[in-house]
């Protein structure tokens, strides 16, 4: 697995090999058919970062929070927000995402 410092590697990484959870925040945007788990991984797979933040909980590998701006499964720009996590290994925690305005 890639480096902690890898930052948009490392979370194209862990979204690509399933190595991702959700807010519930998020739950409630594909339980309400806003958009589907799909979305989140293209949006990862064809996104750039255009923000860091700092975490304000500080409980994310490096203290970021990521805003990652790319597409979803339709080719409309989404956006997601999250941080890379670790348990016994690292995985990425989306935090927000919805269709970009």
């Amino acid at each position: 697995m890639g480096s902690v410092a890898g930052g948009l590697p490392l979370i194209q990484e862990l979204v690509r090999g399933g190595g991702y959870d959700w807010s519930a925040h998020v739950h409630r945007g594909i339980s309400g058919d806003e958009f589907e788990p799909g979305d989140l991984e293209a949006c990862i797979a064809s996104g750039r970062v255009t923000k860091t933040e700092r975490d304000p909980r500080g409980n994310s590998v490096g203290r970021k929070v990521y805003v990652i701006e790319g597409r979803d499964t339709r080719g409309r720009q989404f956006y997601t927000a999250g941080k890379i996590m670790r348990d016994n290994s690292h995985f990425y925690f989306f935090i927000t995402a919805h269709e970009a305005r």
